[in-house]
């Protein structure tokens, strides 16, 4: 247990130090359990950015971590642009980490309020994990 904790600990770090360069962002949802953690999203060209994030999680393994891309696909109606996420995703915690890959659409400005998005995905970790977040941007 205090393996994990000093891991967790030691990611919270060192994310947070990223983050401070990105736009954080607080997101929950869905993801093999209920999810909660932050993340820090960074816009690097007109049609991609870079995600990282942490969340803790209630399924078999309460730790999750990612990083990955976001590719801008389309406006939907006038204002909510729509992305495809692609990322590298560890599950870890209680046992041997599970790595593999999450695709996931992301819609920005929901309800079309700029701060909010919401994700809709899969994580390919081991087995197919649906994955349903709400974020709230931090500016």
């Amino acid at each position: 247990m205090k393996k994990i904790l000093l891991i967790g600990c030691i990611a919270v770090l060192l994310l947070a130090e990223g983050a401070l360069a990105m736009q954080p962002a607080i997101i929950g949802g869905i993801r093999d359990g209920l999810a909660v953690g932050f993340m820090g999203d960074q816009q690097v060209g007109r049609n991609f950015g870079l995600r990282i994030g942490l969340e803790a999680d209630t399924g078999s393994q309460p730790i999750i971590f990612f990083f990955g891309g976001k590719f801008y696909l389309a406006t939907i109606g006038r204002r909510m642009p729509m992305s495809l996420g692609v990322a590298l995703v560890s599950y870890f915690g209680n046992h041997n980490p599970d790595f593999g890959l999450g695709l996931s659409f992301i819609f920005n400005n929901l309800f079309d309020l700029k701060p909010f998005f919401l994700e809709l995905g899969v994580d390919a970790v081991g087995r197919g994990r649906f994955q349903a977040q709400f974020g709230y941007k931090l500016y």
